[in-house]
């Protein structure tokens, strides 16, 4: 038993863990976590397993480096963190355990639920107009496609300085156009309470990136113009993760 408690400490003493986000994580939706454990000591570690809130992956052998998943789903939108990740070893054979915490406070956003909705409204010729009136003076593009020499009138932000260093001469980028109409959308175009409303302006802003429109959101005072790509995308949906009703 004596044998058992000792391999159990070295067993945990010389794990390493990391943990990894998925790129985007919504509420009410499973995300997986990646956990990278790493063996730091040349014998083989045994029968572990590492526990994230409530979910568990096991570890039956582990020598080198390994990643594994844990599956994490959170009720709500909004800010969340990990304090800790608990290793248990239960080595050798389930006879002896040992339980340790390491902490980890790893703090990330919560996407607010998208809410499946109507949405052909949003795209309407009316809609659009109103859209296209509000955004006006506001520059938005599609993605980028390419490179091309510079012309007299760029603007500066669109020049592509990795490949301007290559060259030695200004470089811009190039855009696609956009597929559709801009839109903005406000969270009085839905109905329901504020959380029906948030997710379904969520669902709405995913849906309507997925179709090519370049998409703007009106938040009280927080405007986003209409861009397309999935970072202008990200940026939305973090304003919704954190927003709270004036």
């Amino acid at each position: 038993m004596a044998l058992s408690g000792i391999v159990s400490f070295f067993n945990q003493k010389n794990i390493e863990l990391s943990i990894l986000l998925p790129k985007d994580i919504f509420a009410l939706r499973p995300a997986s976590f990646r956990i990278r454990a790493k063996n730091k000591y040349f014998f083989g570690l045994f029968l572990l397993r590492i526990k994230v809130f409530n979910e568990e992956a096991v570890i039956s052998y582990l020598k080198g480096e390994k990643i594994f998943i844990v599956n994490l789903t959170f009720p709500e939108r909004g800010k969340h963190t990990i304090n800790e990740i608990i290793i248990s070893s239960y080595f050798p054979f389930y006879f002896f355990r040992r339980t340790r915490a390491l902490p980890v406070n790893l703090e990330f956003t919560v996407f607010p639920y998208p809410l499946k909705c109507d949405i052909s409204f949003l795209i309407a010729e009316g809609k659009a107009k109103i859209d296209s009136t509000i955004s006006k003076g506001k520059s938005y593009e599609g993605e980028v496609t390419g490179v091309r020499a510079y012309s007299h009138g760029d603007p500066l932000k669109y020049i592509h300085w990795k490949a301007t260093a290559k060259t030695s001469s200004l470089k811009t980028k190039e855009f696609s156009p956009p597929a559709g109409n801009p839109v903005v959308v406000n969270l009085s175009d839905f109905s329901g309470n504020l959380e029906e409303k948030i997710s379904k302006t969520t669902y709405a802003l995913i849906e309507l990136t997925k179709m090519g429109n370049p998409i703007g959101l009106k938040l009280d005072n927080e405007f986003y113009p209409p861009e397309t790509g999935h970072s202008h995308l990200r940026k939305m949906l973090y304003a919704l993760a954190v927003y709270k009703s004036k």
